[in-house]
């Protein structure tokens, strides 16, 4: 068994415990797909008629794991630094040229790059390595990165709810748009997020 069927075997028996693992896991090793996790514990939900409510729960649980797991990196990160985290990164498929990328992004948005990061294939899973080498402080990291994976993991379990049994014939295709559709989301969010900064930074300078 390959580990994503084990992922979607824990997703499917165990419920909020299963899919707090499976994100869990996906961050910790990037090659698990959160696209294809996310949405198997939406038609989860589908298939045991949950209510939105618990739907939304199936979300938090999943944003959990994958805080726990990012606040391991980022811990990790802040302990051994960055040419250690390079070495140990080729056993994991994390290559240097992705953990570069994730410096990048966290140097171009600084703390909201952990927020937007938790939305980006690709950067995701890795914008802890970068916030814990800089040294976020802890408590703002986890709060960031706990509202970003809740925002993601809520589009996707809710994706695989409302597509219901459409889920198993759609979820191929849709994997391949998923990065389109992330990059769509994420500059909305990040356009939504910079004119937030902008206008409080200018209501500011007014006031002053």
């Amino acid at each position: 068994m390959d580990i994503i069927n084990i992922m979607t075997s824990l997703v499917s028996s165990y419920g909020y415990l299963g899919i707090f693992i499976a994100a869990f896991a996906e961050t910790i090793f990037p090659p698990i797909p959160s696209e294809l996790i996310f949405p198997l514990a939406g038609f989860v939900g589908f298939k045991s008629n949950f209510t939105y409510f618990e739907t939304f729960l199936m979300a938090a649980s999943g944003a959990a794991g994958a805080t726990i797991g990012a606040i391991v990196i980022y811990l990790i990160s802040f302990k051994i630094g960055r040419p250690a985290i390079i070495k140990i990164g080729k056993y994991v498929f994390v290559s240097e040229k992705k953990i570069e990328a994730a410096e990048k992004w966290f140097e171009k948005y600084g703390i909201y790059a952990v927020f937007l990061g938790r939305m980006a294939p690709g950067v995701r899973e890795l914008i802890s390595v970068p916030a814990g080498i800089a040294r976020m402080p802890l408590p703002k990291f986890a709060i960031f990165t706990f509202f970003g994976s809740l925002v993601w993991s809520v589009i996707l379990v809710f994706a695989g709810y409302f597509l219901g049994n459409s889920w198993d014939s759609l979820s191929e295709i849709l994997s391949e748009y998923f990065p389109i559709l992330s990059v769509i989301l994420l500059l909305s969010i990040g356009i939504v997020v910079f004119s937030y900064v902008h206008y409080s930074k200018r209501r500011n300078r007014i006031k002053n």
